[in-house]
Order: C-alpha cells, then structure tokens, then sequence
C-alpha cells in the first residue's frame, strides 16, 4: 500500500470512427479512505481573563456510519482578577467514539483526561477526568454542536459548564 496518489487510467470512446483518448485521473490516497484529521480550536476572552484551546485529532472512519478517534489537548487560562487572580495550564489527551445515524447527525461520547497545572493565588496541580456525551450537525467537513460533561465536577474542571459547544474541522 502506497500513501502516495495513485495515476489510473480510463480509456474513453471519443467519436464513432473508434478514436479512442487516454485520460488519468487521481485518487485520493489510500490512508485517506479510512482517515481524517481536523480538531477543535478556541479563544476566549472574558473581563480580564483569556482561555486559548488546541485540540487536534485524528478520526478512523469504521465505516460511513461508525467513526473512532484520538486527540490532545491542551488549554491556557489567565485570569488577572487581584483576589481570584490565577494562570493555568491544562493538557492531555481525548478518546473519541462518533456515530452518524443519518449522514449530517453525529451522535458522539468522549473521554478526556486532563492534567492542570494552576498558578496564583490559589496554585494547584491534578488531573481531571471529563466524559462528553454530544450531538453535531455535520455539513461537508465542518461539525457544529454542543456536549455535556456527565461526571462534571465544577470545582476542578477548567471549563465553566458541564454544557460546551463543540466546532469542528475534517481534512
């Protein structure tokens, strides 16, 4: 198996007297039947706070119906509040399980532990588990939707709310 594209060529009848003209035409190459690459990305800025995420991934589609995947994430927070003043950094990674019962539905669970390591007033570091049931609607290569976190413990997640919208992009 090659990674590369590969030529194939098609004859083609060009008129009655049997003149016959050779074209080629590319395929996609081969790892890409199966794979598709994208993720998330988010900036966020919030009365005297930022938040910058980046979530690559890497999607195996099972079949048009199932897909499966893997990820990183990694997340800054600031915040320059004098009390409650603290910087932050969040990093792991995610498993990912998507099923598309009609072609732009995806129904989604994924889980996705973090490190944080937090700075400031209040300096901490631990992990934090997050498990993400969702539903997208998925037009072309861009999914748009929203998930919930259903073990979400407010006081160590490094997102407000159990409820995050998701975008995301496919190549």
């Amino acid at each position: 198996m090659i990674a590369d594209s590969i030529a194939q060529e098609k004859v083609v009848v060009v008129n009655s007297q049997n003149q016959q003209k050779t074209a080629k035409t590319q395929t996609k190459p081969l790892f890409q039947k199966y794979w598709s690459f994208g993720g998330n990305l988010g900036l966020a800025f919030w009365n005297g706070g930022t938040d910058i995420l980046l979530a690559p991934k890497a999607y195996y589609h099972v079949s048009p119906i199932l897909l499966t995947g893997f990820g990183l994430t990694y997340i800054y927070s600031d915040n320059d509040d004098p009390i409650y003043g603290y910087h932050s950094n969040s990093m792991g990674g995610s498993l990912f399980l998507g099923v598309r019962p009609i072609p732009y539905l995806q129904l989604s669970a994924e889980f996705e532990p973090l490190y944080t390591n937090r700075g400031g007033n209040f300096a901490d570091s631990y992990w934090n588990n997050g498990l993400y049931l969702g539903i997208s609607f998925v037009s072309g290569n861009v999914s748009f939707g929203f998930r919930y976190d259903v073990i979400y413990d407010a006081t160590r997640s490094v997102y407000g709310s159990a409820w995050n919208p998701v975008i995301g992009f496919y190549f």
